[in-house]
């Protein structure tokens, strides 16, 4: 299809169906752009009828499955619109809309294999779905002529039917012919960690808990590290060195741990500086641009106020500068390695003095890629993790920090976390994290005093046990390494049963590693599963700081979670957890019968098939 734009663009739309193929490829080139400010494109603009018991599920970094998703819609909203980046929030270039009673679906993708900038929205109004992909063409370019292309057709199945297919295309991509998993170039310690522990502060706060835990569990035990820098969370980055609690002791007390075989990830976000410390004048000339020529800034900080503005990663004056911090904190202080906050993101910036494409292009995952090298080239031995997941980062990362198993914690809604990202790269990717806490969030003691809560780090009340268990849980079925965060040594007393079902989980999961940690996601035999309200906490780090700024909810969550694992030696196991406090029935859909049918109180089952 050709056509002509009033201002002389010329257009030149393809659609290819092949052979034996129910999938459309839809391709575009543009000519004659110089001087026209284009800034995106939107194609295909597709648009489709109702379906009767929707389900859209979004690769929204892990994963998450919006059921019915055109609820909501009434006369102050027309529209529902789910709208994502990619790469970034969106971790793979798919998502699926689909019938979960008939199993008829529609897929939507596409074959992207250099990391080019664009957004994926689909929207629904009364009277149908309207699907779309937003490109962005490099300013002042004379045409646009993406190398790759947009794939939509029907498909019969379930989000995991989605992501089989996708999986065929993503295995033979470069980023899993460079996983860092698949090429056994991950640390040996990584691989072996039994247990994260996410605590936050001086090393007196982190460390020795997780010594203690992993002394009385016998698991090895990882800590990630926040709030160690010596600057304010979220405000006066990149003043990370030297640590709050001084450099020698805070040497002394990595080495220590250490020495007891416990490793840390230190936190330090891979492209923010604060625009309130002294020598955010000298940085802002290698800041990201917005389209309007200035800084990209936020506030995140909601107790300060003071913004963080993002750096552009062409500019050496930013990569030199972290890869500078990382080596000292690699190489003189021990550390196991950096967690890089935001990482899993692709920005687009528009100052033309950086040497890159202006807003649209690649260059923002290439040159995150070199910043990566350049650390690594310093430190051979250095563990990288990033914030989220994203198919684009799996041949420069190490570890993916996904949070959805925690997701009513901090976002709400109804949407359910699915493990999408796990269906197609468990085998390629390690994946951690989880908000999972038995305690009140702590402070940062460099935040302002008048707004710190109290009861920091104490016990939350014991009707957010069951909350904790299901985090768990989901972790370990969705084939996660575990994390308890804000973890102290009298938990093990005042939370007995939280804890020890979490030590069984994390001893279960290495007793089966090759499964759990190395094999492929499979569709569960369906099991008739109990439903309960539970009782949902939703304090948090920033504003919502206790039950009266952020009231506890009650959400109906299943009691039973499963997950079936193939190993690469052919093997399957299916693995069932009970998370109540009562025996619980296993009654599969499809008549499978079991010897002993019951699952104990907080019960742990591992069927090998």
């Amino acid at each position: 299809m050709r056509w002509q734009t009033e201002d002389g663009i010329k257009v030149l739309a393809t659609v290819r169906l092949e052979k034996g193929d129910s999938m459309l490829h839809w391709g575009l080139s543009l000519k004659g752009l110089s001087g026209r400010g284009v800034v995106s494109v939107r194609y295909p603009i597709l648009h489709y009828g109702k379906m009767e018991n929707e389900d859209l599920a979004v690769s929204s970094w892990l994963g998450r499955l919006e059921k019915d998703p055109r609820s909501g819609i009434g006369p102050d909203k027309p529209i529902v619109r789910f709208s994502q980046d990619s790469p970034g929030q969106m971790a793979m270039q798919m998502m699926a809309l689909y019938d979960r009673e008939s199993g008829d679906g529609i897929y939507f993708a596409t074959n992207d294999k250099s990391s080019y900038t664009k957004n994926y929205t689909i929207e629904f109004d009364t009277l149908g779905t309207c699907f779309f992909v937003k490109h962005f063409p490099a300013l002042g370019d004379r045409s646009f002529s993406p190398d790759y292309e947009v794939i939509t057709g029907p498909f019969k199945g379930d989000w995991l039917s989605a992501a089989k297919i996708y999986r065929k295309w993503a295995k033979e991509q470069c980023w899993c012919k460079q996983s860092r998993l698949a090429n056994h170039q991950i640390p040996e310690w990584v691989l072996g960690t039994g247990l994260w522990v996410w605590n936050r502060g001086r090393s007196e706060n982190v460390l020795p808990d997780a010594l203690h835990l992993q002394q009385i569990s016998g698991i090895p035990v990882s800590v990630l590290w926040h709030w160690w820098c010596g600057c304010g969370h979220d405000e006066d980055f990149p003043h990370y060195l030297p640590p709050r609690e001084g450099a020698e002791h805070f040497r002394d007390a990595v080495q220590t741990a250490v020495g007891e075989g416990v490793n840390s990830l230190v936190y330090m976000n891979s492209f923010r500086w604060g625009t309130s410390v002294p020598e955010w004048k000298d940085a802002t000339p290698y800041s990201l641009k917005n389209a309007h020529g200035e800084p990209s800034t936020t506030v995140s900080n909601a107790f300060t106020g003071h913004g963080i503005a993002a750096m552009c990663l062409s500019c050496d004056y930013w990569t030199d500068k972290y890869v500078g911090m990382a080596d000292t904190l690699l190489r003189d202080y021990g550390v196991g390695g950096i967690y890089m906050d935001e990482a899993c993101l692709a920005l687009r910036c528009f100052d033309p003095n950086h040497g890159h494409p202006l807003s649209g292009g690649s260059y923002w995952v290439k040159d995150f890629s070199r910043m990566a090298s350049d650390i690594r080239e310093n430190d051979p031995g250095a563990v990288l993790a990033g914030e989220g997941s994203g198919e684009d980062w799996i041949a420069d990362l190490d570890l993916f920090l996904t949070l959805a198993v925690s997701r009513e914690r901090y976002i709400g809604g109804n949407a359910e976390a699915i493990p999408l990202f796990q269906a197609v790269y468990h085998d390629y990717a390690i994946t951690f994290g989880s908000y999972s806490s038995l305690v009140y969030p702590p402070y940062d003691e460099l935040w302002p005093v008048e707004f710190r809560p109290e009861g920091c780090e104490t016990t939350l009340p014991d009707e957010y046990n069951l909350q904790f268990r299901m985090e768990q849980a989901r972790s370990f079925v969705f084939g996660m390494q575990p994390m308890i965060a804000n973890y102290h040594a009298f938990l093990d007393e005042m939370r007995e049963p939280e804890m020890d079902f979490l030590r069984r989980l994390a001893e279960t999961r290495r007793e089966y590693s090759k499964y759990l940690l190395y094999g492929e996601l499979e569709r569960a035999p369906l099991i008739d599963v109990p439903y309960a309200d539970i009782d949902i906490s939703k304090v948090s780090i920033y504003a919502s700081r206790d039950e009266k700024s952020a009231p506890g909810i009650k959400k109906s969550v299943p009691l039973l979670y499963s997950g079936k694992w193939k190993a690469k030696d052919g093997g399957s196991a299916l693995f069932i957890v009970n998370i109540s406090d009562e025996p619980q029935l296993l009654v599969f859909a499809d008549g499978l019968e079991i010897e002993n049918p019951w699952i104990e109180p907080r019960g742990i089952r591992v069927m090998e098939l």
